[in-house]
């Protein structure tokens, strides 16, 4: 096996280093911890029965393989600083949700070290007990002569837990992760503070609640217990998020002009557009039946 065997987690006190250590534990590689907090690292390491060490030097310098699991702002500046510490034909990748700055970051150890980088994005978050039918999004830097071997049998290992991996570029990421988690996230803490500068209880609005109303409370609920620093870094560390905001801004003010002014025809139009961009989608057909799946679940 090219890929090798000894893995260390930066960041495997957090959640999503512990969700990856007991992946790679499971599929029987040499899993060691490396954090900041000494205590919470030291629990993290006995709570999953892998090594850990303190030194961040020490602890990447036999690895063959070298994951990175930190705040986004924080992993290119660690990247730069492991890649002299690393083996020859090591593998380097991050799980950030955002690729411009890390992809930087990796292209330059790869061009001074003799190493292999990727930079991965679990679609998931550190709640799954199963990686099954759940997204790896993948932009692929370089390396060595060994490289697409290396890379081939980490990927190979994902897909052999059901991950769908997808492979895509930093740009092209960014754009859409801007989309598909910045925008979600907007949406549903907006919708909460919307509810709460209006001055009324969230529990007596659920007792007039209709359908819709339960589902996007329970989704928007979901969001805010969640880790704050990352949605926050999701949104203020991608400049394609202030391009889509702008873009809401116009929207926002055109739709309060048509509601002021009982503009039929102009809410009509605007209602059609999101229906035929929708009936493009390959869930639309189903949308309305998985809806009353979800409400199943909360009913019950």
């Amino acid at each position: 096996m090219t890929l090798g065997k000894s893995i260390t987690i930066i960041g495997g006190s957090g959640g999503m280093g512990k969700v990856f250590g007991k992946f790679f534990q499971e599929h029987e590689f040499v899993v060691t911890f490396h954090a900041r907090d000494e205590q919470k690292l030291r629990k993290a390491a006995t709570e999953l029965n892998v090594k850990f060490e303190i030194s961040l030097e020490k602890s990447v310098r036999n690895a063959d393989i070298v994951m990175i699991s930190i705040p986004i702002t924080s992993t290119p500046d660690m990247i730069r600083r492991i890649g002299p510490f690393l083996k020859e034909n090591a593998l380097v990748f991050d799980v950030t949700s955002l690729k411009f700055a890390v992809f930087n970051a990796l292209t330059e150890i790869k061009n001074q070290f003799p190493v292999n980088c990727i930079s991965l994005h679990p679609m998931f978050g550190p709640g799954i007990s199963v990686m099954k039918n759940y997204v790896m999004m993948v932009v692929k830097v370089g390396g060595t002569d060994k490289y697409e071997k290396i890379i081939a049998e980490l990927l190979e290992l994902f897909r052999s837990d059901g991950l769908i991996v997808t492979e895509t570029l930093p740009d092209t990421h960014d754009k859409r992760v801007a989309l598909t988690l910045g925008v979600p996230h907007m949406f549903n803490i907006l919708f909460l503070n919307l509810l709460k500068r209006t001055n009324e209880p969230l529990n007596e609005l659920t007792r007039f609640t209709g359908t819709t109303f339960l589902l996007q409370k329970v989704f928007a609920e979901s969001i805010v217990q969640r880790e704050m620093e990352m949605f926050g870094e999701i949104q203020m560390e991608n400049q394609e998020f202030l391009k889509i905001l702008e873009i809401f801004e116009n929207l926002l003010h055109k739709y309060k002009k048509i509601i002021e002014e009982k503009n039929v025809n102009g809410f009509n139009e605007l209602f059609t557009q999101g229906l035929n961009y929708s009936k493009e989608d390959d869930h639309f057909k189903n949308s309305y039946n998985y809806f009353y799946e979800f409400m199943k679940v909360l009913k019950s």
